[in-house]
């Protein structure tokens, strides 16, 4: 490995184009914008959480060639366990930029009495596994990523009986207000969601903005079921700017009293329907591998499994 003097600083706005860059250049099969990262930043509750990013900069040339970051989890939060991220630009890999950017992490991390660490991967990335399993990293968790050829998929749909299924777009004209209920029962369905740490309730307001004024947003594709004007369950998809012909679903759950009534099934194929009349190619998903019914659901659907993604985490106090 040969070594490269960098110089590490904080990062600035003008640096969203170049960091970008490295991290579509890591996983480029799920790029983003800067105008999506710019909004995720944005939008991260900074007064109630840690946030913090380091980028890596060659000196004779200025540019930057590596970042990292961390910030609490307001998803799974507790105020010792961060999730953390180290990216480089391929062409800069196996010098030491990535070990220089982790341990000055570590030694900001450190200071604000982190005692856990959460990172991500995809299990085909095998350099940076190893490089995380060499560094105290262990496997927690893994979710199936999985795709629908939506142009291919003939299945109909219909509601359960006594269900009405609508969209946010619908609700929102009748009420704005209706957002407040939603996150209510996003966040009780969260709760049965498998993950490697307890869930607790984030901001409603970052909430509302992903929901609603993402670049990702989709208000028309967010499918809701509704038991006598109640809520008892939802489907959202998203978009992505660098890829068009593409939706992600967001999340999938019911209330658990009106579970095994074909709910979610519905709420899926209504999703897949939009999917197909607005002209998408395809539909993303991730799930838990321990969440047998809703990856019964997408395999009934046609959605085939792609490599996994890998939660992985440190105990500080180890070492």
């Amino acid at each position: 490995m040969q070594h490269v003097a960098v110089t590490i600083r904080d990062f600035q706005p003008e640096d969203y184009p170049a960091i970008v860059e490295i991290e579509n250049l890591s996983y480029p099969e799920h790029p983003a914008t800067v105008e999506e990262r710019r909004f995720e930043d944005e939008t991260f509750d900074r007064k109630t959480y840690a946030w913090r990013r380091y980028v890596a900069v060659e000196p004779s040339t200025r540019t930057i060639i590596g970042e990292a970051d961390y910030n609490h989890l307001p998803w799974a939060f507790d105020p010792a366990r961060f999730g953390i991220w180290i990216a480089v630009h391929p062409q800069w890999r196996r010098r030491g930029i990535g070990s220089l950017l982790y341990e000055k992490a570590i030694a900001d991390l450190r200071t604000r009495g982190a005692t856990q660490l959460r990172t991500w991967t995809q299990e085909t990335q095998f350099d940076s596994v190893g490089w995380l399993r060499r560094r105290g990293f262990g496997e927690l968790h893994r979710a199936w990523e999985s795709r629908l050829d939506a142009r291919a998929f003939d299945m109909e749909w219909d509601s359960p009986a006594g269900i009405e299924i609508v969209t946010l777009s619908e609700e929102l004209t009748k009420d704005p207000e209706c957002l407040k209920e939603l996150y209510e029962m996003d966040c009780e369905l969260a709760l049965d969601v498998p993950r490697p740490d307890p869930f607790t309730r984030g901001p409603f307001e970052t909430w509302r903005e992903w929901v609603v004024n993402s670049p990702r947003s989709l208000p028309d594709a967010f499918f809701i079921a509704k038991s006598g004007g109640r809520y008892v369950g939802q489907s959202d998809l998203g978009r992505s700017e660098q890829l068009p012909q593409v939706l992600y679903t967001g999340f999938t759950g019911v209330r658990r009293e009106f579970r095994g009534r074909g709910i979610a099934m519905a709420l899926k194929l209504r999703a897949v329907d939009y999917a197909e009349r607005h002209g998408y190619r395809e539909i993303r998903t991730w799930n838990s591998t321990l969440n047998a019914p809703m990856l019964g659901i997408n395999v009934k659907l046609g959605f085939v499994k792609q490599p996994a993604w890998i939660t992985l985490g440190k105990d500080l106090t180890e070492t």
